[in-house]
């Protein structure tokens, strides 16, 4: 009897215990934070915290006029170890996880019985600038608004490339009494224009601070972005009399180049060994194509190169070869290269070698005449051939041009034209001939000036569109630095006609590039001291975009060429230590 008792009492104990585990654990439900905060490094590196006020379903947190909103971490704790904190769909990992507080977030807490409960983070400043933007009821130019992303004391505004930056007027709201002054001018929202072409400096007046604080404001393109495709091509060579050309079938770029300074054991390139050489991307790699010392059997310069339409790569070049200094093509099969005709072809000494592929795949070369002969051609005159299947023969143009520079190109409606910068005046003046159907006509007046009439420097760039359309680039010299001039050809009045504001290059000569694409859209290249700056001509609002850089360096020198799927590619030389690279425009 005495043991069914004991058994009976064990009985209801365990009754009792099953009962009281079974109950519902209140603190499981729990939903609350009990702390929020930010730590947060000044600028000697020292962190500190910021604590929120949390009040029901709102968490405030003030921080100082210099914090950075956009990529803040949170700490914190809770009332229940085993809830989620999302944001979102994202779980927040305390002292982890950042988010963008420029707006205020919802922090939602989430207990095990899938309930949920709110809270609503916000970040206050004292002083402060709360909003920037540049909107169309002050711009009427702009299409749409386009507000800044307010990062500590840097504001980021992007814009497209289309908008004209030297004259937008911003939108902006401060803490109250706080004022802004950009230099000596106080700035009125709405009113107050500025140019943004470079990064504006704003300086913050406010009660709580003894000086004034600086905002950084700078703007970005939208859209499509120039980004480098490839450095250090090759190696501590350096290249000089860059020319590029792409692939019709691939799109992929190809350079033709001279190697110079250090070869690849970092000895000088002597004189004879400073051969062309070329490089090609196959869609993974870049690579030389041939032998990466050189192409030619010696020296060569002033290199061109071209494909033909089954993507057959020519090149060609100034060939020092037994003194000839005459003209030498060579083909690519894939594997190996082979001269096109004989080395050393032209009837006379080369100077500006230049080098294109007629529609009909004729390999056709036009250069400067170096030095006298008895080949008829005057000094400094145009020399222009072109290759049968057999032999090169002269498709010189009639008349005896004399030319300081020259230029051949196949233009996208298929035609060959010779840019030129034409002697025949007694002064540097451009010209633009035009070769179809086995005969040459001048392109407009010949040994025309953009309105300043000043004579031009050296080079010409050419680009010719699908409908014929045709631009020429040129140089000229004031009395201090370079100006670059684009000049287009109107049809209907028979004039060269100047495109927008002539460019300044300061200093520096005969480093500029035009180029066309499919659709029309004009690129003008052009390097300055520091820079290689990138244009598109705007046909709505008949002027350029604003400029953009592409290379924040100086270069040696450089070639702008555009895929058939649009990409637009530059090559270029950097000067602080001669390395090749390439930047991309695409698509």
């Amino acid at each position: 009897m005495k043991n069914i008792k004991q058994i009976t009492w064990l009985l209801l104990f365990a009754i009792v215990g099953l009962a009281g585990a079974c109950k519902k654990d209140p603190v499981m439900y729990n939903k609350g934070f009990t702390s929020f905060k930010f730590l947060v490094k000044d600028a000697l590196g020292v962190e500190k915290q910021y604590v929120g006020t949390i009040s029901d379903a709102e968490i405030v947190v003030e921080l100082p006029i210099e914090v950075d909103v956009t990529n803040l971490k949170a700490s914190f704790s809770l009332d229940n170890a085993r809830t989620i904190v999302q944001v979102g769909k994202v779980v927040q990992e305390n002292g982890v996880s950042a988010n963008d507080f420029t707006q205020p977030i919802t922090y939602t807490v989430k207990a095990e019985d899938k309930s949920t409960r709110n809270y609503s983070v916000r970040i206050t400043k004292k002083s402060a600038i709360k909003s920037f933007g540049f909107y169309t009821e002050d711009n009427p130019s702009l299409a749409q608004n386009y507000m800044g992303v307010i990062k500590g004391m840097t504001i980021e505004v992007g814009l497209p490339e289309t908008v004209n930056l030297t004259t937008l007027v911003a939108r902006f709201e401060t803490t109250t009494g706080a004022t802004l002054k950009v230099g000596a001018v106080v700035q009125e929202s709405k009113k107050t224009v500025n140019d943004f072409t470079a990064p504006v400096i704003y300086q913050f007046s406010d009660a709580n601070f003894p000086t004034p604080i600086n905002f950084t404001v700078s703007t970005y393109f939208l859209g499509r972005q120039w980004e480098l495709f490839a450095d250090k091509l090759t190696g501590q060579v350096t290249a000089t009399g860059i020319k590029m050309a792409i692939n019709p079938f691939t799109n992929n770029p190809f350079f033709v180049y001279t190697r110079s300074g250090k070869d690849e054991s970092g000895a000088t390139i002597a004189n004879e060994n400073k051969k062309v050489a070329v490089m090609g991307y196959n869609g993974t790699a870049w690579a030389n194509l041939g032998n990466a010392t050189g192409i030619s059997e010696q020296r060569a310069d002033v290199a061109g190169i071209a494909f033909n339409s089954e993507g057959t790569l020519y090149v060609g070049y100034k060939d020092y070869m037994n003194s000839e200094n005459k003209s030498t093509v060579l083909k690519y099969n894939g594997t190996a290269w082979s001269v096109v005709g004989a080395s050393r072809f032209s009837a006379v000494k080369t100077d500006y070698f230049s080098l294109a592929i007629a529609k009909d795949d004729m390999p056709i070369v036009s250069m400067a005449k170096n030095g006298t002969d008895n080949s008829g051609i005057p000094a400094r005159g145009l020399y222009v051939a072109g290759f049968n299947g057999s032999t090169w023969n002269s498709i010189t143009p009639p008349g005896g041009i004399v030319v300081f520079y020259d230029q051949i190109i196949r233009g996208l409606d298929g035609k060959i034209y010779v840019g030129i910068m034409d002697r025949g005046t007694g002064v540097n003046k451009p010209s633009l001939y035009k070769y179809e159907n086995n005969v040459w006509s001048a392109v407009g007046p010949t040994s025309f000036t953009a309105p300043d009439l000043l004579v031009g420097f050296q080079v010409v760039s050419v680009a010719v569109d699908k409908n014929g359309e045709a631009y020429l680039a040129y140089q000229a010299a004031p009395s201090a630095g370079r100006i670059n001039h684009i000049m287009k050809y109107n049809k209907t009045a028979n004039v060269w006609q100047e495109l927008g504001n002539p460019v300044s290059s300061g200093s520096e000569k005969d480093k500029f590039a035009l180029a066309v694409d499919a659709d029309g859209t004009l690129y003008f290249a052009y390097a300055n001291a520091s820079s290689v700056m990138v244009k598109t001509f705007n046909k709505n609002t008949n002027n350029w975009n604003t400029d953009r850089k592409v290379i924040s360096e100086k270069v040696n020198e450089f070639d702008m060429q555009i895929a058939g799927d649009g990409t637009v590619y530059i090559v270029a030389s950097i000067a602080s230590d001669n390395g090749t690279v390439v930047y991309k425009y695409a698509k």
